[in-house]
């Protein structure tokens, strides 16, 4: 969405007109509780429908968590990677063997805060993608050592973002592989299925398609009016429409392309607007049975994702693309304090919104995955844990095949295959990805519905790897 950074003089009289700059300005403003980001360029009309509704949830959790005291080894007999490994490399931050909830066969475990993700486990819907980070191709210690093949700006918070987000090894593109899964499957819908409710994200954007960006706790509003001394829109104000309407012909009808695409923005914005309020307009639709979650953000976020899976059919969706976010996971210090909080909030979160999924009856056609910038270190520094670089990713749903996917890292403090870190005094305990956040991403895209040669348009890495399809998906 284009956005006025001109600052103006408040007129005492309505202008007659809308001017370009001011037309410009609405289209930035042109929705209560949802902006409009990207449009849509050459979308063709598919040659056949989807078939069955599909929705993909993506959780970030922004900051980089330490996942490694999310999934633990408990009574696996690897020595490398067994418990009492795990203890002497976390030092103080070990979780006590007798705290952990076994999943699966009791080799590994979940966090005792983890309680609802605990449950999902139990009935087979809950997959561990282990030791997962941004890598060009197979990278070994010999070739980090040597920087062979690295992805771009390692261990740094934004440029880790992005690549996680776009599923690539360089920062030279800025689409999203979750904008990538839009174009594929929706190309020619009325209304682009993608939502953020967590602002801009890199994941969502696209050349091919547009995304919504929603609030969490504003509700969905028709438009009424524009009001030209504050440079606002009111929903109390009528008789807009037909000055609206003239702008935006005499727009569409510019040689600036500016003008063209603000009004085929604005234009998507009132559609998409009032498909959303007239989907969600009664308290039934927007009843999902998430309840107590006010003080939980990233609760409040999944409930609206709820609400839009709920009403999905009829706003004509049968692919849907999901981005929340939760942030605080950069815990340089004070972890013992701030990580149990972060991990009570997620699973309050998690359960709540599987908890809706089931009430709703969509578990099955919806999946739901973690990322996050990176994973920290597995030795402390004290008082928190650093910047690393793989870590583990949870996947949640009814069409989950539950378990353990790729390999587990060694957790050993000494010569460690996989720390890039060793003998350093500050980063000891960064581990290289055994999988790619290319493979990761493709599994969940090839059950969104893309083929081989889409998956590797959108995930240029993936041509390097022999697994392209992890397994953890039916």
């Amino acid at each position: 969405m284009f956005n006025s950074s001109d600052s103006h003089s408040p007129r005492t009289e309505p202008s007659p007109g809308v001017s370009r700059r001011k037309f410009v300005a609405m289209a930035g403003s042109a929705a209560a509780g949802l902006t409009l980001t990207s449009w849509p360029l050459g979308f063709a009309p598919r040659a056949e429908a989807q078939g069955d509704s599909r929705s993909l949830v993506c959780i970030f959790l922004a900051g980089g968590a330490d996942s490694f005291n999310m999934y633990l080894p408990l009574n696996n007999d690897v020595a490398d990677q067994d418990y009492a490994t795990y203890q002497r490399t976390r030092g103080a931050f070990a979780v006590p063997a007798g705290d952990i909830r076994p999943i699966g066969d009791g080799s590994f475990g979940l966090h005792p805060l983890l309680g609802s993700m605990s449950g999902i486990a139990a009935s087979g819907r809950l997959a561990v993608v282990t030791n997962v980070g941004p890598l060009d191709r197979p990278t070994t210690k010999a070739d980090f050592l040597a920087q062979r093949s690295l992805p771009t700006s390692l261990f740094a918070h934004d440029a880790q973002q992005k690549l996680w987000q776009t599923g690539q090894s360089t920062l030279t593109s800025d689409r999203g592989w979750g904008g990538s899964v839009v174009a594929a499957t929706a190309a020619g819908a009325p209304l682009a299925p993608s939502f953020s409710i967590a602002g801009s994200t890199t994941w969502l954007s696209s050349t091919q398609a547009s995304y919504s960006r929603l609030s969490a706790t504003v509700a969905i509003q028709r438009l009424a009016g524009y009001d030209p001394t504050m440079w606002r829109w009111f929903p109390s104000l009528s008789g807009v429409a037909p000055v609206l309407a003239t702008a935006r012909a005499d727009a569409a009808a510019s040689v600036s392309r500016l003008d063209q695409a603000a009004a085929r923005s604005i234009g998507q914005s009132i559609q998409t607007t009032d498909a959303l309020q007239e989907a969600t307009a009664d308290s039934a639709a927007n009843d999902v049975g998430m309840e107590g979650i006010d003080a939980n953000r990233l609760a409040r976020q999944l409930e609206q994702v709820a609400r839009l899976i709920k009403n999905r059919e009829q706003l004509g969706m049968p692919r849907q693309v999901f981005f929340v976010r939760m942030g605080g996971w950069d815990t340089h210090g004070d972890q013992a304090a701030i990580l149990p909080v972060l991990l009570s909030q997620l699973d309050q979160a998690i359960g709540s919104f599987q908890g809706a999924l089931d009430g709703l009856g969509v578990s099955d056609s919806v999946t739901t995955f973690t990322a996050s910038d990176f994973g920290r270190t597995l030795t402390i520094n004290g008082d928190g844990t650093d910047h690393g670089w793989g870590g583990h990713a949870f996947v949640m749903g009814g069409a989950v095949n539950g378990g353990a996917y790729g390999t587990f890292p060694s957790y050993s403090i000494e010569n460690n295959p996989d720390d890039v870190g060793e003998n350093q005094r500050d980063f000891a305990g960064r581990l290289i990805p055994s999988t790619s956040v290319a493979q990761y991403s493709a599994t969940l895209a090839r059950w969104m519905g893309l083929d081989d040669a889409q998956l590797d348009s959108a995930l240029p890495p993936l041509r390097n790897f022999a697994t392209r399809d992890l397994g953890f998906l039916r």
